[in-house]
C-alpha cells in the first residue's frame, strides 16, 4: 500500500511550551521539500493530515499551521477544517484582490484563524492587517535593525506576531524581548516527518459525489449508499467524523449515523477536501469540460421543458468524460454504474433527447456548423447563449473547488 508523509514543526510559546504544529510538504521520509505545484502540494499535506494519518496523529490535542494558496483559500472545502484546530496561513506570494478579501472575511465569519506568512510591512494600505491574527515574521529577510521597525509598525494592529527562521539564541532573546509571542525555527526543533498509509480514493466515486450534492432535491439516504458502496470513501468518513474534532462520547460505527449527523453541507465541504487529491492529476481541461458538458445539458433540459430529466442530462453530461478521466472504454465503464438504458443511449451511441442534447454541446466543442447546434425547437443562437452560460459557471466552480 503506497505511503504518505507529512512534515511538522513545532510552534512555542514564550514559556517555551509547543502550542502548535506547522505541517510541511514531503513526497517522502527524507525531510526536504521538493515541488513545483503549490496548489498541488498544499493539497498533498491536507489530505494527509485530515484523512489518512488524522490530525490527532499528527498534531494530538494542538493546532496545526497550514499553508494555503490562493486557490485553496477559495475553495469549499476548507470549511472542514475544525477552526479551533486549524490556522490557515496566506502565503507571500498570493495576489490580493477583493474576491480574496471576501474570502478571507468569510472565513473570519466562520471562526478560523487566519496568519500571514513572511510578512514584511511595507508603507501604505494593509487590508490583510485588519482580518489576521497572527504575523509571521521570517527573520532570514530583515536586517540592520529593520526587526525593531517592523514590531513597531505591527504592534499598532490587532496581531500577534511569530517569529520564524529562529535560528540562534540570540536571535531568540532578542524576539523575546521585542514582545513576540511565538517562535519557531532551527534553534527551538528542526521539522522531523510523520508517515503512515494512504489509502487512495476512487475518482469516480467522487465525481458520483459532486454530481449528487449540486442536485436540489439530493437524498440523503442514496448519498449514503454511494459512500457506502466505496471503502476508502468509508474509511474516510468514519475517521473524519470519529476524530477528536467532533468530540463524540460515543464512535459512530456506521455510515447511516455518520451521514445523518453531518447533514448535506458538512458532506459537501468533506467531499471537496477529497476531490482536492483525488482528481488533482487530471488535466484541468478535461475536468473543466466534464462541468461544461452537464451543466449545458442541464440547461438543455430546462430550456426544452424535461424539467424531469435535469440530473439525468447533467449525469450524462458529466460522465460523457468518463473515457478521459479513467483511461477505460465508455462501455466498460457503463458496465460497473448502474446507470439506466437512455443514460447508456445517450452517452455511448448520442441517442434520445438526452443524446440529442449531448450532441448539440459537443457540436460547439467541435466547431461544427450550426445546424448541429440545434436542440428541439432550440435554434443556434439560443443554445450558444445557453453554451456562454454554462462555461460560465464551470469556471465559479472551478474557483469555488480550487482546481
Amino acid at each position: 500500500m503506497p505511503e504518505v508523509f507529512v512534515g511538522r514543526q513545532p510552534i512555542y510559546d514564550r514559556e517555551m511550551r509547543v502550542r502548535a504544529y506547522e505541517l510541511l510538504f514531503r513526497s517522502s521520509s527524507e525531510n526536504r521539500a521538493a515541488f513545483v505545484d503549490g496548489d498541488a502540494a498544499s493539497s498533498e499535506v491536507i489530505h494527509g493530515t485530515f484523512m489518512d494519518l488524522g490530525l490527532d496523529r499528527i498534531a494530538g490535542d494542538k493546532t496545526v499551521f497550514i499553508n494555503l494558496t490562493r486557490n485553496l483559500l477559495m475553495s469549499e472545502g476548507i470549511l472542514a477544517f475544525p477552526p479551533d484546530r486549524v490556522v490557515l496561513e496566506v502565503l507571500e506570494d498570493v495576489e490580493i484582490d477583493d474576491d480574496l478579501l471576501a474570502a478571507l472575511r468569510l472565513l473570519n465569519h466562520k471562526g478560523y484563524r487566519i496568519a500571514l506568512d513572511d510578512f514584511v510591512y511595507r508603507e501604505g494600505p494593509q487590508p490583510l492587517l485588519s482580518m489576521v491574527d497572527i504575523v509571521k515574521v521570517d527573520l532570514g529577510q530583515l536586517h540592520n535593525g529593520e526587526l525593531e521597525d517592523q514590531v513597531r509598525q505591527l504592534r499598532s494592529h490587532k496581531v500577534q506576531l511569530l517569529a520564524e527562521k529562529v535560528e540562534d539564541r540570540e536571535q531568540y532573546t532578542l524576539c523575546r524581548d521585542l514582545g513576540f509571542e511565538y517562535f519557531q525555527g532551527y534553534y527551538l526543533c528542526r521539522p522531523n516527518v510523520v508517515r503512515g498509509r494512504r489509502v487512495t480514493t476512487n475518482r469516480l466515486t467522487v465525481i458520483q459525489l459532486i454530481n449528487k450534492l449540486h442536485q436540489p432535491d439530493m437524498d440523503l439516504r442514496d448519498l449514503e449508499q454511494t459512500i457506502a458502496n466505496d471503502v476508502s470513501l468509508s474509511y474516510h468518513l468514519l475517521r473524519f467524523i470519529n476524530s477528536a474534532y467532533y468530540g463524540l462520547s460515543k464512535p459512530i460505527e456506521s455510515i447511516h449515523r455518520a451521514v445523518v449527523y453531518l447533514g448535506r453541507d458538512a458532506i459537501r465541504h468533506w467531499v471537496t477536501l477529497l476531490a482536492l487529491r483525488s482528481l488533482k492529476d487530471q488535466p484541468t481541461d478535461v475536468l473543466i469540460n466534464a462541468l461544461v458538458r452537464a451543466r449545458m445539458c442541464q440547461l438543455l433540459a430546462e430550456q426544452g421543458r424535461f424539467l424531469s430529466l435535469q440530473d439525468s442530462f447533467f449525469t450524462v453530461g458529466l460522465f460523457s468524460t468518463l473515457e478521459q478521466v479513467l483511461q477505460a472504454p465508455m462501455a466498460e465503464i457503463l458496465g460497473e454504474l448502474p446507470m439506466s438504458e437512455e443514460i447508456n443511449a445517450a452517452l455511448l451511441r448520442q441517442e434520445g433527447v438526452m443524446g440529442e442534447a449531448l450532441a448539440c454541446t459537443l457540436a460547439f466543442e467541435q466547431e461544427s456548423p450550426d445546424s448541429a447546434r440545434r436542440f428541439r425547437d432550440l435554434d443556434p443562437v439560443q443554445t450558444g447563449r445557453l453554451y456562454l452560460e454554462a462555461l460560465a459557471w464551470a469556471n465559479e466552480l472551478k474557483e469555488q473547488m480550487g482546481i
